[in-house]
Parts: C-alpha cells; structure tokens; sequence
C-alpha cells in the first residue's frame, strides 16, 4: 500500500490545531499520521505523511479535511508513493 504525504502552507500558529486534526484523523479514519513543517521567512509549509495506507483510507482523510473549518482557506495537495524495493 501507499504511503500518503499531504503538504499545504499555513500559519505556523495554526501548529496545535494541526496536532489536534491528526488526532481526529486518527480517531475517524484509524490511521496515525505524522506532521513535520518547515519553516521560511513569511510562511510554514506543514506537511501530513500517512504510512502505508489504502487509497480509500487517503480519500477519507481529503474528504474529512473539506468539512473542516481549519483548512477553510488553506489549499492541500496530497500525494501518495509506493516504496521500491
């Protein structure tokens, strides 16, 4: 199965709510993701990454995200990769 890497830029003040999405991602979809960011000089880009989760487990996570008032005005790109090898 893929693994899922989510990345989106966003207010490096928006870091504990971020936190708290992944535990309502994990609470809803079952699965326990990662955030790392970094951090520029006018904007974060955080990026979500999912380990080897099924293509349906990732659409979940995109859908719950568009319900979610936190990523009201903040646009995800989501892409997946399987490891070779």
């Amino acid at each position: 199965m893929p693994d899922a890497f989510i990345w989106y830029r966003a207010s490096e003040n928006l870091e504990p709510e971020l936190l708290h999405w992944l535990d309502e991602v994990e609470d809803q979809a079952g699965v326990r993701g990662k955030l790392l960011v970094r951090k520029d000089k006018n904007t974060s880009t955080f990026m979500e990454t999912y380990a080897d989760v099924s293509s349906a487990t990732i659409t979940r996570i995109e859908k719950m995200a568009t319900h979610e008032p936190l990523f009201d005005n903040i646009e995800r790109r989501c892409e997946s990769f399987i490891e070779i090898g």
